[in-house]
């Protein structure tokens, strides 16, 4: 699909809402037309959280967080700075919809109003409306960025172009379909900005596990972390959190496995406590 068709920039005001994140009073608005975030991005957020901590409060902690949509991932990351990260911690967040871009802006603005905790946020989170593209297309506007950041977080399209349901409204399959960025592409950016031996963390489905790990190879990435997720425990596994270092030597550690629900339909104690319930 041509990207020219996809109408990713008209927002209507009125579908907008606001939610709480229910970590330290952070909100965060959402477009009800939109792909809405959902447990993966929270779970990548998460991930990238606890095995990605750097705790030294003289360092200045780069992030750079591709395809972020109303900005969830670094909204998470940033109420939960204090307990994995450090207070000087700096976002970079792409987004190639005007419209959500705008989401973003009214998400900083109320977290910057309403949160004690967030006075800075304008100035620690930027958001970028542009191709991910052009981190390699346009080589002199971001060349200032190349192997400046010290870790990335993407929750990508899963689904190839001309695969699975299209049936949806543009932006959902902006969102969940390969037909403005492909997950090389991704990689061929992250690789370009990231410093070496920096940390990469993706979430995306199990089932291009392989895939996914040959292409982030052709990029000079390792998987050196794996963690699978499954519905439940009588399920197979329909996601996976990846960490990617760059430049780094091969092995990988298969961590422990998330299961979502428990037979009762209900979480089980691992999501509880990831959501902090």
């Amino acid at each position: 699909m041509n990207s020219n068709f996809i109408n990713i920039d008209v927002i209507d005001m009125s579908n907008i809402k606001l939610e709480n994140l229910e970590i330290n009073g952070y909100h965060i608005y959402q477009d009800k037309d939109s792909f809405n975030f959902g447990i993966d991005a929270v779970l990548l957020a998460n991930f990238a959280l606890r095995e990605g901590s750097q705790a030294s409060p003289l360092q200045v902690i780069k992030i750079c967080d591709f395809c972020t949509g109303a900005l969830p991932i670094p909204l998470i990351m940033y109420a939960k700075r204090k307990m994995f990260l450090n207070e000087n911690v700096k976002f970079t967040a792409f987004e190639i919809d005007k419209g959500q871009v705008e989401l973003c802006k009214k998400s900083l603005e109320y977290n910057k109003t309403n949160v004690e905790d967030a006075k800075n946020i304008d100035e620690d989170i930027e958001v970028i409306n542009d191709d991910i593209k052009n981190i390699f297309n346009d080589r002199e506007k971001y060349k200032s960025m190349y192997e400046t950041f010290d870790m990335i977080t993407c929750n990508p399209p899963y689904i190839k172009a001309g695969s699975g349901i299209t049936n949806l409204n543009d932006k959902k399959i902006a969102a969940r379909h390969e037909v403005l960025i492909t997950f090389e592409e991704i990689c061929k950016a992250a690789s370009l900005i990231l410093k070496s031996n920096k940390k990469f963390y993706i979430v995306h489905h199990s089932e291009r596990f392989t895939e996914l790990s040959e292409i982030l190879k052709s990029n000079s990435f390792e998987i050196k972390k794996v963690q699978f997720i499954y519905p439940n425990i009588d399920k197979s596994s329909t996601l996976c959190l990846i960490e990617a270092v760059k430049n780094a030597k091969s092995g990988i550690k298969v961590l422990e496995p998330i299961i979502v629900f428990e037979n009762d339909g209900y979480y089980t104690k691992k999501i509880e406590k990831i959501y902090g319930k």
